[in-house]
């Protein structure tokens, strides 16, 4: 997996162009509507560790019959999947799949909670039956905006039981970060009501917080959209409102970061790569896909933009949500290179002692993550309570991007050190 980016690929239909983007980029997730034996065979052979998450596509008047019969559904469902010959198929001793979802933005938030209910048991028969086949099922892939953390913990209980990863679909319009900034500045709430939605579910409405490590994110949709301020399901390319791309790259750059912090989000599927009537103006082969390329091979082009100052942003950093904030760093004193007899040699290297604030200690909880994160240290570690809680948190910078990191950990608690931070710039 790329270190500078958590980019997947949505793909909804085959050919060499798209083929030559995933050889380019190496995506740690597709997901695809089309089940091209030979092409998939293909990216296996040069890209042998993607997740490939297939979805087999149900007409939405067909999807809301499973009230019906949930349980029976779910399961003559995932028996159609199992026989499709994508997945009769192995390659290299392999399935050619690695997963497959469940039904696709099948209702919306507000229907009622015996639906909802209904559906839980349509997810969790889909989900044991495809599983017992061999295959991972992904569940929920709501449409953007839908359902809150309290629906998956209230009515989707035997979904989080079954299942390991969860989808999300993550549109804004015309920056990625609209409606999140709005949020914060106009209410002063936590935003994340489109855009990372998935954090507010799985963070702050207590997902996590019940179930632990559990669950895998994936963004098995991302992008922008008219339809989300009440124009038409239209990309950022559309002739009536056409986002430049250097301003849809700064929402991505914005959004990549933020993905980068949580350690549960696999990836974040852009729709789409390889685009189908009608969602032409939503493809993201060309300009954006060259941008991207630099992105996977050195790191951001230019600083992450921050539309929302990081002390007003929400984290999962306390039991309150409250950021902890980074530590003050004090100057450090001189070097003083004539102190007594000594040679500038030895000088240096006393004051140098004296002077040193920080000691590498590779095997100290927080070191240990900083260092595989690919960060240094830059502060001492030190502490600080929230939420009457007390942490440890040691400051940390990765010297290529300038990205810096405060990695944290409640006192105690030393296998689980986590970290809030900000992109230089």
């Amino acid at each position: 997996m790329s270190p500078f980016h958590k980019f997947g690929f949505h793909v909804n239909r085959t050919g060499d162009d798209v083929l030559d983007a995933i050889r380019r980029l190496k995506p740690r997730v597709v997901k695809t509507l089309e089940h091209n034996i030979d092409f998939w065979k293909r990216v296996r052979e040069f890209h042998p560790d993607v997740f490939l998450i297939g979805r087999d596509f149900v007409p939405q008047d067909e999807q809301g019959k499973f009230v019906d019969d949930p349980t029976g559904i779910g399961r003559a469902y995932a028996e159609k999947v199992l026989r499709l010959e994508a997945n009769n198929t192995t390659f290299q001793g392999r399935a050619l799949f690695d997963a497959w979802e469940s039904y696709n933005e099948v209702m919306p938030g507000h229907v009622g909670d015996d639906e909802k209910r209904k559906y839980d048991d349509f997810q969790v028969a889909f989900g044991e039956r495809l599983r017992a086949g061999g295959f991972e099922p992904i569940a929920m892939n709501f449409a953007t905006g839908n359902m809150r953390g309290a629906d998956f913990l209230e009515h989707f209980a035997g979904t989080l039981e079954t299942y390991k990863y969860l989808g999300f679909h993550e549109y804004d319009w015309p920056e990625l970060w609209r409606l999140h900034k709005e949020n914060i500045e106009q209410k002063g709430e936590e935003g994340m009501w489109l855009a990372l939605r998935y954090r507010r579910t799985m963070d702050l409405e207590g997902v996590r917080a019940k179930y632990g490590n559990k669950h895998t994110a994936i963004i098995t949709e991302c992008g922008m959209t008219q339809g989300v301020s009440g124009g038409e399901d239209v990309g950022p390319w559309h002739e009536s409102h056409p986002v430049p791309e250097e301003e849809y790259w700064r929402s991505l750059l914005w959004y990549n970061n933020e993905l980068l912090r949580d350690d549960y989000v696999l990836a974040a599927c852009l729709f789409v790569v390889g685009a189908v009537s009608p969602w032409h103006s939503f493809e993201h082969l060309g300009g954006v896909m060259n941008r991207l390329e630099k992105l996977d091979r050195s790191g951001p082009d230019q600083p992450i933009p921050q539309p929302v100052p990081p002390q007003k942003q929400w984290h999962a950093s306390t039991a309150g949500g409250a950021p902890i904030a980074p530590p003050v760093i004090s100057p450090q004193p001189p070097v003083n290179a004539g102190a007594g007899q000594q040679t500038l040699r030895g000088a240096l290297l006393a004051a140098a002692t004296a002077a040193q604030s920080i000691r590498f200690q590779p095997d100290a909880p927080i070191q240990k993550r900083i260092f595989a994160d690919g960060f240094v240290p830059n502060s001492p570690e030190f502490s600080t309570e929230a939420g009457g809680l007390r942490y440890v948190g040691q400051q940390a910078e990765q010297l290529r991007t300038g990205e810096v990191r405060v990695y944290y950990v409640q006192e105690g608690l030393w296998d689980d050190v986590q970290f809030v931070g900000q992109a230089a710039g």
